[in-house]
């Protein structure tokens, strides 16, 4: 793979910032923390909650591989000049679906959150997507994300939780309840392929002409949002999403439309907890099309949400700038 495979932009860096600075002028960026925990206190926050397991992520621990394609729409190229959304393009994907949290049991028929991660590349750009089946992220920021966990971690006397701290945390930083309420809102998915997912951060998005676009991206099922009752969901039990999704691609492949939903002035960008009013204009941006189930090679893989192609650029959300360390120490300690 070449050295543009990684680029975030071709576009000259004075060009390109002119075009970004204009078009998010208008938008509300908050100011960022002065300091922020390290890439090894995000994963020990996630540990201290869930345990260490040998071979497993320190979140979204539970799950497994797939691969497909890439479908770009005719119309994609009109937001991102990136060459795996020019009109009809076809291009190659890896990917995992995985249950939330770092519990490598974790029951598949809980009100959990769902992930999907997806490497997309034909050997000259690459794309990696990592995305929940939920509109909100569940921290606001690194800091926010640690002290959520360490909140939640048990007494090593008990074992247990302690309820009234966490109620304390939830009333003192409220926008960290607004997962787990649309998640509990929601019935049990009845597939991996039957549930949306969404990026909770935004970028930014440059097309040939230089025009940057905020976004946020869904990926919509396109056999429909399907759960099941709480009933059905006890008797489907706690492993049964792997081999669901095995009976649905032999009857042939499952897709996802990609839908860019599109910021105004004035939408902020650095808070994946608040998503952006539904009434924003979206663009279909292609399809994808995941056809097999595969071995488990992507677990030896990290999936990192800032690895964009020319014509894609990440924005300032603190979340998203701290992915890629906490990414990266995770691989470590799984394969040690």
């Amino acid at each position: 793979m070449n050295s543009k495979a990684l680029a975030i932009t071709a576009i000259k860096p004075a060009v390109l910032a002119a075009a970004i600075a204009t078009a998010l002028s208008g938008f509300a960026l908050p100011v960022q923390a002065q300091s922020a925990p390290s890439p090894v206190q995000l994963v020990d926050a996630l540990n201290g909650v869930f345990g260490s397991h040998a071979g497993a992520r320190g979140s979204h621990a539970k799950g497994f591989c797939v691969a497909g394609q890439f479908e770009a729409s005719s119309g994609a190229a009109a937001i991102t000049r990136a060459n795996m959304f020019q009109a009809d393009k076809r291009t190659p994907l890896i990917g995992r679906f995985s249950i939330g949290g770092g519990n490598p049991k974790a029951p598949d028929n809980a009100k959990s959150v769902r992930g999907i991660a997806l490497r997309i590349t034909d050997g000259s750009e690459r794309l990696e997507w990592i995305f929940v089946s939920a509109p909100h992220f569940f921290a606001q920021t690194p800091e926010q994300f640690v002290n959520f966990l360490k909140v939640r971690a048990p007494d090593p006397a008990t074992g247990k939780m302690n309820p009234e701290a966490i109620a304390a945390f939830s009333k003192a930083n409220p926008a960290t309840t607004k997962q787990g309420a649309y998640l509990a809102s929601q019935p049990v998915p009845a597939s991996y392929a039957t549930v949306p997912y969404w990026s909770t951060n935004a970028f930014v998005a440059t097309n040939a002409d230089g025009k940057a676009q905020a976004i946020r991206w869904r990926f919509e099922p396109m056999a429909g949002r399907l759960g099941l009752t709480d009933d059905e969901a006890k008797t489907k039990g706690a492993d049964f999403l792997r081999s669901e999704l095995a009976e649905r691609l032999a009857k042939g492949a499952i897709t996802f439309n990609v839908i860019a939903q599109l910021a105004q002035p004035g939408d902020q960008l650095n808070d994946p907890t608040e998503p952006w009013p539904a009434d924003r204009a979206e663009i279909n941006m292609g399809r994808l099309v995941i056809n097999q189930i595969t071995d488990q090679a992507c677990d030896r893989e990290t999936f990192l949400p800032t690895v964009l192609p020319a014509g894609l650029a990440p924005s300032a959300d603190p979340v998203l700038a701290a992915r890629g360390g906490a990414y990266a120490v995770s691989l470590g300690r799984r394969t040690q």
